[in-house]
């Protein structure tokens, strides 16, 4: 009796040990160590707040649009608006957009009824020309009234806030477009490398609806290309183009110059909305939703080409307008190279500043300010701005990088040095307006 006994008294032991005190009615204490888990927020609560910061900004843009069509009204601040303020807005907004989609859908009707019309008068009348003609007619009906000739390119300068203080409410960071090239991918009937290149490429954005101009060559000033280099070089934006409720629009119109100008040949033809991402991802951060700058490319054919976009949206951006200076020294002979800008959170895409030659050497003026063929740029407002020059002088390879924290405003300046030549890196920086007072409108002046 006594080893059984001690046989059971040893077997309860083990039974406590690993699985916990066996308690009155069967149930068990769990001497297990419980590790909480790390609990995050669902799909829908992110969702839902990503949902809420859109309509924060929504509402922020229908204040700053009321406060640029009422400038002798008392200014309406969001944070102080009433429920009935909001209501007012809200309704006013509403039936505008009503208004508007009413006479879109009667205008898309007749643009239908006049499209087959023309199809069945002049069958063959090319595809290009008319789904560019009508991407011309729908700007015009929405924003000709308003902003003027379908031409005009953007009058809103860079560094609108880098030296003036604006008002609470006024101006924040905003998510832009990054481009960061644009490349004749392949090309088509009886077209053979090299090929000189003129036209005009611009983005349109929300903000003013105008050509901001990213190339723009004249006839007598082609861009030759060839098969191992088919980038165009950019020479824009003008201003960081913003996303602020919709895509933007690329507008392009370039054409192959031949011996005769009555030969010369479309190269490409579009007007068409640029996706940046085919997907926007929300990352849980600390419980806030937040989205990711990204990086997407995109080809388009028309005319005698295929043309590849690739371009990013940088979130919670500020403008940055970079500009170089030689400060001690002059421009080493023989150095060839490329001056880049680029961001921490996509480091492996750069926007090409300048590209120097074997024999070029980059204009400089009196006061030793180097022209740039791109200097507007955005950067994350959290993240890090970086401008790199790199390349040979003779037979040594050459790669200085300086790093900028952004600024909300003002400008920030860095020293790089290229051999003997001591240079100045200077970043304007700048806020964007939540909205822009038409300046380009006729009735404007």
């Amino acid at each position: 009796m006594e080893a059984g006994s001690d046989m059971t008294k040893e077997a309860g032991r083990k039974r406590e040990t690993h699985s916990g005190t066996e308690m009155a009615g069967g149930s068990r204490r769990t001497s297990r160590k419980i590790t909480k888990k790390t609990e995050y927020p669902s799909v829908l609560d992110v969702m839902d707040a990503a949902m809420n910061q859109v309509l924060k900004e929504q509402m922020e843009w229908l204040v700053a649009r009321w406060n640029a069509e009422s400038p002798d009204a008392t200014p309406l601040v969001v944070e102080a608006l009433t429920e009935e303020q909001r209501e007012s807005l809200e309704r006013e907004h509403l039936a505008r957009e009503v208004l508007i989609g009413q006479a879109y859908v009667d205008k898309m009707a007749a643009e239908d009824m006049a499209r087959l019309k023309m199809e069945e008068s002049n069958p063959k009348k090319d595809p290009d020309e008319l789904y560019y003609q009508e991407y011309r007619e729908n700007w015009e009906w929405k924003y000709a009234e308003e902003f003027g000739s379908f031409e005009a390119t953007t009058r809103i300068p860079t560094m609108c806030f880098t030296d003036k203080p604006t008002k609470p409410g006024v101006t924040k960071p905003r998510r832009s477009m990054q481009i960061f090239s644009v490349k004749v991918e392949e090309i088509y009937g009886d077209l053979r490398w090299p090929l000189d290149v003129f036209g005009i490429v611009a983005v349109r954005d929300d903000l003013d609806h105008h050509r901001n101009i990213i190339f723009e060559r004249k006839r007598d000033n082609c861009q030759t290309l060839n098969e191992e280099d088919p980038y165009l070089v950019l020479t824009g934006p003008a201003r960081a183009p913003l996303t602020l409720f919709g895509p933007m629009h690329f507008d392009i119109t370039l054409k192959v110059k031949c011996s005769n100008e009555l030969e010369d040949k479309d190269l490409s033809l579009l007007g068409f909305r640029y996706e940046c991402c085919e997907s926007i991802n929300y990352q849980a951060s600390k419980g806030e939703p937040t989205v990711s700058s990204c990086v997407s490319s995109q080809k388009h054919r028309s005319k005698l080409s295929t043309l590849e976009l690739t371009c990013g949206i940088v979130v919670s951006s500020i403008e940055a307008t970079i500009s170089v200076r030689i400060v001690d020294g002059s421009w080493p002979d023989g150095f060839s190279g490329r001056f880049f800008a680029s961001t921490a959170s996509v480091s492996h895409m750069r926007v090409l500043l300048l590209n120097i030659g074997d024999e070029d050497t980059p204009v400089v003026a009196t006061d030793g300010t180097i022209e740039l063929s791109r200097r507007v740029v955005s950067v994350e407002s959290f993240g890090e701005l970086r401008v790199n020059a790199a390349g040979w002088l003779g037979s040594q390879q050459i790669d200085r990088e300086v790093f900028f924290q952004p600024l909300k405003s003002g400008r920030s300046s860095r020293s790089l040095k290229v051999g003997s030549c001591e240079m100045e890196v200077t970043v304007a920086w700048s806020l964007f307006p939540l909205c822009y007072p038409n300046i380009s409108s006729p009735k404007n002046g």
